[in-house]
């Protein structure tokens, strides 16, 4: 148990923070803005980039810092020292951002069951790991609510050909994250479609996905791509940044009342209206 005082400021593990979505959800919780409570970060991610080594460095004056675990999220220690980091630096962690994940675009004839396994260990059986680890902590969070923010895609319901395990570890994180609203009633938990990004998935897909897909589904994706209209990292990125650490059971709201989408599990569109207030002011 630690005896460090906790930080006035929110802290937040986020996994998968070394590019892409995960490196944006980082800096915008470090740098806070009028929609995003500046917080303390905790990273876990296979390699610390430059780029996330610079977020370490920047300083001008900010009452945060970040914390880099280079580790394995399927990995029980590595969880367990990121998790530690948070409480013996900060002696709190208000928010996790379960942000990531894997694909091989192949076939399901062709894919050996070992892959298969590898891809559902990191997208999926990950989570479980990080949140054994985490829930005792965001029980206490001295906001009141704990937070878990899962960065999830639409392949959850697109049955995508050759992307199998990809499709099945989303769809089961969806229902993890549905489970653990209904279980743990002081925390918030949502899973977040952050819709087609221009990430290194995306080209990965372009480079890798046309002998296993569909054509129709491949060239919608190569389309989105040549037209410009892949979604900038940063917009998504800010809406899981500020479920992070400002939702609640009861807020953000769908349209209708009733439960929030915090305390559903709720999987939503990051552009859906009801998070109108968590995205990037224009």
């Amino acid at each position: 148990m630690s005896s460090t005082m906790p930080s006035k400021n929110p802290v937040v593990l986020v996994t998968g923070a070394s590019k892409g979505l995960g490196l944006e959800v980082a800096r915008l919780l470090l740098e806070g803005n009028a929609r995003i409570p500046a917080a303390n970060v905790v990273t876990l991610s296979r390699t610390l980039p430059d780029e996330l080594r610079r977020l370490g460095q920047q300083g001008g004056g900010r009452e945060t810092s970040i914390e880099s675990v280079q580790g394995d999220v399927t990995s029980e220690s590595d969880n367990e020292k990121a998790v530690g980091l948070a409480i013996s630096k900060w002696g709190r962690l208000d928010g996790v951002v379960l942000n990531a994940g894997i694909i091989d675009f192949v076939r399901i004839a062709d894919k050996s069951p070992k892959d298969f396994m590898q891809e559902l260990n990191v997208n999926l059986v990950s989570l479980v790991t990080t949140l054994h680890y985490a829930l005792p902590h965001l029980r206490k969070s001295p906001t009141g609510c704990g937070r878990v923010v899962f960065t999830s895609s639409g392949a959850s319901t697109g049955n995508y050909a050759g992307w199998s395990a990809y499709n099945a570890s989303k769809a089961g994180a969806n229902a993890l994250m549905r489970t653990l609203a209904n279980e743990e009633k002081s925390i918030a938990a949502w899973s977040v479609r952050p819709g087609v990004v221009a990430t290194e998935m995306q080209a990965l897909l372009r480079n890798s996905g046309k002998e296993s897909m569909d054509e129709a589904a491949y060239n919608k994706f190569i389309t989105l791509h040549k037209e410009g209209k892949l979604v900038d990292p940063v917009e998504p990125a800010h809406v899981l940044a500020a479920l992070a650490v400002r939702g609640t059971r009861s807020e953000p709201n769908a349209a209708g009342g009733g439960e929030g989408l915090g305390a559903e599990g709720a999987y939503v569109n990051w552009e859906d209206p009801a998070l109108e207030a968590y995205r990037k002011q224009k």
